[in-house]
């Protein structure tokens, strides 16, 4: 081989390292400060006429692993814009609000910023159980153990019933699962404790695992998280090999089951502390709206 064809070689070697190696170090840079900050609102319009027979024109605002690092900062600040952008009528939370073993107190305070005309209701993920028994703020106040926190609701497999105004005092249940009883037999028995009759449920879970095992007549809308979408975009076989997630079939977005059986994904807010990056997966804010076919018109 000739020298100089050896020697530019070697240049050409050196320079595809050099670039691989800032390509990646950009690739990290943005997966790092940047896309985490990148909340998008993603509105979901969910075709259902039973639905919309209770919910009507109800705004759901979904919200989801905010994994919240000690004291809220930019990131809930650009959270909270988003929200009076979308002015829903009922916000509810799939959990993992605070991060692994930091303080809830200081998630709590940010949750309490939260406002819509219907409520805020919310269920507990496995991050939000990791401080032991500091999860307590989320459900009694601080400090007090024997008085229950009225605001957010947080729901322990336990339902309420929501009256809606725009459907002439038609009304809906909200169900809330707890991670640590998760199963499809606790999720039924929430289910089959609900009064007799056809009214919907908005079912809150952090998990997804049970949706497509769960047997029900009622109508139900079934909104989760965990996943985080994935965190970095990739083909799906990979991601079934990597993740290690219950749920490897609903990573992401809107799937329906049966006439009125429905379930809502969401690619959540934050990060987790030993995975810090988004790339190609950014934070969302789902709102949710039901409507009507439009039956030939």
């Amino acid at each position: 081989m000739p020298v100089f064809f050896a020697y530019g070689l070697k240049k050409i070697i050196k320079w595809i390292i050099f670039f691989g190696a800032a390509f990646s170090a950009l690739i990290l840079f943005y997966g790092f400060f940047i896309e985490p900050g990148r909340i998008e609102i993603n509105e979901i319009s969910i075709t259902d006429d039973v639905l919309f027979q209770f919910l009507g024109t109800t705004t759901i605002a979904h919200i989801s692993d905010l994994h919240i690092d000690g004291n809220p900062g930019k990131q809930e600040r650009n959270l909270l814009d988003k929200l009076r952008q979308a002015q829903p009528d009922l916000i509810v939370i799939t959990g993992d609000m605070a991060q692994w073993g930091k303080n809830t107190s200081q998630t709590v305070k940010f949750l309490q910023q939260l406002e819509a005309p219907f409520g805020v209701f919310c269920v507990l993920g496995d991050s939000d159980l990791s401080t032991g028994r500091n999860h307590c703020v989320f459900c009694h106040l601080e400090g007090n153990p024997h008085l229950l926190r009225q605001f957010p609701v947080v729901l322990k497999n336990s339902f309420v019933r929501i009256t809606s105004p725009q459907q002439q005092g038609k009304s809906f249940f909200i169900a809330g699962i707890m991670p640590r009883e998760y199963d499809s037999q606790t999720a039924f028995d929430i289910l089959s404790d609900l009064p007799a009759g056809d009214t919907p449920v908005l079912f809150l879970s952090h998990f997804s695992f049970a949706w497509n095992k769960v047997k029900t007549k009622r109508p139900l809308l079934w909104l989760s998280g965990d996943n985080h979408g994935g965190q970095i975009a990739m083909p799906g076989f990979i991601w079934e090999i990597l993740s290690g997630k219950s749920d490897k079939e609903h990573k992401a977005g809107l799937f329906r089951e049966e006439e009125h059986k429905w379930l809502y994904v969401t690619r959540g807010i934050g990060v987790t502390r030993s995975f810090p990056f988004r790339i190609g997966v950014p934070p969302e804010l789902t709102v949710i709206r039901v409507k009507q076919k439009n039956n030939g018109k």
